[in-house]
């Protein structure tokens, strides 16, 4: 028991570093990116026109990551519960029967 539970946090702290480490290199990325950016805009007009164009960028990407955060769903279906019917099988028995008819399914199939 302690074992599953030991390998379930190995597993969730080795997907946080690798996300993690993902994510610094993203911003690492975007960092030298804006720099590029920033040289070439300012070479070519100038470097108010360059801060508002990058400024510009980030502000878009920005609205579009929060509209798309805040919107809502209505395409996720909804669960619906199971009807309850007045006698309910024990969940042991349901297995039995499964594999009962499961067998009987094989055999049929072994005969033909």
């Amino acid at each position: 028991m302690f074992d599953q539970i030991e390998q379930k946090a190995s597993r969730a702290a080795k997907s946080a570093a690798l996300g993690t480490g993902g994510a610094l290199c993203l911003a690492v990325g975007a960092g030298f990116l804006t720099v590029a950016a920033w040289i070439y805009l300012a070479t070519l007009e100038g470097t108010l026109f360059a801060a508002g164009i990058i400024g510009a960028v980030y502000v878009g990407i920005g609205l579009i990551l929060i509209g798309l955060a805040s919107a809502r769903r209505s395409d996720v279906p909804h669960a619906h519960p199971a009807p309850q019917t007045s006698a309910q099988t024990p969940p042991l028995a349901e297995a039995f029967l499964f594999g009962l008819q499961a067998g009987r399914g094989v055999q049929k199939g072994q005969r033909s």
